[in-house]
C-alpha cells in the first residue's frame, strides 16, 4: 500500500478556506488534516467536520451512480443506468427541448454550498450560457445582506483577519465563529490579550465570560430595533461623526428618522436585553477605535432581516470608524478578488431571462411563462419540499438532479426529496480547487511551495 500526501484547499462554503493535507492510499482517503505548509490562517488545525469528511464520502448510503425513474411521478422507483446512458439521454432531451422551445426552456436550479470554484458560476455558467438557458436568481440565502452591502458600500473589502488583533473594540453580531469560521477565534483571543473590548449580540450565549466582555441575548427578529436604538442613543448624545458623514454619507436623514422611533429604552425592551448592557455597548462602540464589526448571515433570516442588516452595517459609518487598520466591518470579501474567466473561456454573453429560485414552484406551473420550463437541472442544492406539490403537478418534461449542497446524495434524502425526478446523477467527490473565490481570507489555498495550485484528484 503506497501512501500519497496531497496538498489541497478545503471546498466547504466557509470563510476560512483552509489549507489541507489529504493522505491517500490506493485511491482512497485515509486522513484529512491541516496542511503543514505555514498557512497563516489555518495555522495547523481544521474543524471536526472536515477532519471526518471521509466518512461522508464513503458512507454506505451515498448514491454513487446515475439512476432513471422507472415508475410514475411520486412512486420513488428508480433503476441504475450507466453514465453514458444518463449523459446521452439528457443531452438528447436538452437538444429536443431547445429545438422546440428555445434554450430558456431549460432551467438550472442551484445555489452555492460546498462546491468550490469549478462547480459554482464557472464551468456551469459557461455550459448554460452556451445552451442559452434561463438564469437562476440565487435567493435562498444571503440575498438581503448582499443587496444591502452592495447598495451601501459596493464591493468594498472588509476588515481582514490579521487586523483584528489591532482593534480596541470588536462587535460580533449574529456570527458564531466558535462553530463556523473557527479560524477567527485565534485572532479574537489575540485582540482580547491586547486589551480589546469584545461584545456579542446573539440569541444564544456562544462565548464564555473569559472570551468576551459583554453579551446581549437579542430576541430573535429584534435586531432591527436594537440597532436603531443604538443609533438613536448616538444621535442624542452627540456621538455621531458629523464630519465623516457630511463628506461620505447619503441618505442619512432617512436612517436617523427611522431611529427616532426607537429610543434605546424602548429598543432594549423590544429586544429583551438589559438596558444598562445596551447603553454600555453603545458607549464602548462610540468611544473605542479601531473598532471592527463582524456581521453574520443569521441576522437576515426574518421578515425585517434586510433592514436590520442595513442598520447594523451603517454603524461604522455613523461613528466614523473607517480609514484605519482594523476599523470598519466584515460581512463578505468575495468581491475583493475576481477570476478573469474571459482568459479561460473567451468572451461570452448570457442575457437570458432570470427566474427567482424561491418562486420556482410557481414558475413551473405558470401557463403564461413563455417559453415554459421544460427541463429542470438541479445541482449544488437540495430541491426542498416547498416546491413538491407544484413540481408534482407541473408539465415539465425532464428533471435532473446532479449532486447536492454537500456534493453527495444519500438514500433517505433521495427518497424524501427526489420522488418527482426523472434522472439522478451524482458527481465525484472533488477535493482540490485552485485558490480563488474565498469570501474572507487573503490566503485562500496559499502554499509557500506551490502557491495553492495542488493536484486535483477524485474519489
Amino acid at each position: 500500500m503506497s501512501l500519497q500526501k496531497i496538498s489541497t484547499t478545503c471546498p466547504m462554503d466557509c470563510p476560512d478556506s483552509c489549507a489541507l493535507e489529504v493522505t491517500v492510499a490506493d485511491g482512497k482517503i485515509r486522513k484529512i488534516d491541516a496542511a503543514p505548509n505555514g498557512h497563516p490562517d489555518t495555522d495547523g488545525f481544521i474543524c471536526a467536520k472536515v477532519r471526518r469528511f471521509d466518512r461522508r464520502v464513503y458512507h454506505k448510503d451515498r448514491v454513487r451512480h446515475p439512476m432513471r425513474r422507472t415508475g410514475a411521478k411520486g412512486e420513488g422507483n428508480f433503476a441504475r443506468i450507466s453514465w453514458d446512458e444518463a449523459l446521452g439521454e439528457i443531452a438528447e432531451r436538452f437538444r429536443d427541448i431547445r429545438r422546440q422551445w428555445g434554450g430558456e426552456a431549460v432551467m438550472p436550479f442551484h445555489y452555492g454550498g460546498s462546491n468550490g470554484l469549478l462547480g459554482d458560476e464557472f464551468l456551469d455558467d459557461y455550459f448554460f450560457a452556451k445552451l442559452g438557458a434561463s438564469r437562476c436568481a440565487k435567493t435562498l440565502c444571503a440575498a438581503p445582506s448582499t443587496a444591502v452591502a452592495l447598495g451601501m458600500y459596493g464591493k468594498m473589502p472588509g476588515v481582514a483577519y490579521q487586523d483584528y488583533p489591532k482593534t480596541k473594540f470588536i462587535l460580533l453580531w449574529g456570527a458564531n465563529p466558535r462553530v463556523s469560521h473557527i479560524h477567527l477565534m485565534p485572532y479574537l483571543r489575540k485582540a482580547k490579550q491586547n486589551g480589546a473590548f469584545i461584545a456579542a449580540v446573539d440569541p444564544r450565549k456562544i462565548f464564555s465570560n473569559s472570551e468576551i466582555d459583554l453579551h446581549l441575548p437579542v430576541y430573535p427578529g429584534a435586531d432591527l430595533p436594537l440597532a436603531l436604538g443604538m443609533i438613536h442613543y448616538w444621535k442624542h448624545n452627540g456621538l455621531l461623526d458629523k464630519s465623516f458623514l457630511t463628506e461620505n454619507a447619503l441618505g442619512l436623514n432617512e436612517l436617523l428618522s427611522a431611529a427616532e422611533q426607537w429610543p434605546l429604552a424602548a429598543a432594549a425592551k423590544a429586544a429583551r436585553v438589559n438596558l444598562c448592557d445596551a447603553i454600555k455597548l453603545a458607549q464602548k462602540y462610540a468611544e473605542l477605535s479601531p473598532a471592527a464589526l463582524r456581521c453574520g448571515w443569521g441576522v437576515e433570516r426574518n421578515r425585517n432581516g434586510g433592514q436590520a442588516v442595513a442598520a447594523i452595517l451603517a454603524m461604522p459609518a455613523l461613528l466614523g470608524k473607517f480609514g484605519v487598520s482594523g476599523g470598519g466591518y466584515t460581512l463578505s470579501n468575495s468581491g475583493a478578488y475576481q477570476l478573469d474567466t474571459e482568459k479561460i473561456f473567451g468572451k461570452f454573453d448570457w442575457r437570458s431571462r432570470v427566474i427567482n429560485q424561491s418562486q420556482i414552484g410557481k414558475k413551473l406551473n405558470d401557463t403564461t411563462l413563455d417559453p415554459p420550463i421544460k427541463a429542470l437541472f438541479v445541482y449544488n442544492s437540495l430541491f426542498n419540499t416547498f416546491t413538491k406539490n407544484r413540481f408534482e403537478n407541473s408539465g415539465i418534461g425532464i428533471h435532473l438532479t446532479a449532486g447536492s449542497e454537500d456534493n453527495a446524495f444519500y438514500k433517505n434524502q433521495f427518497i424524501n426529496n427526489q420522488r418527482q425526478v426523472k434522472y439522478v446523477a451524482t458527481r465525484r467527490q472533488e477535493w482540490s480547487y485552485k485558490g480563488i473565490g474565498n469570501y474572507w481570507s487573503d490566503y485562500m489555498g496559499w502554499d509557500r511551495d506551490n502557491n495553492g495550485l495542488g493536484d486535483t484528484w477524485y474519489e
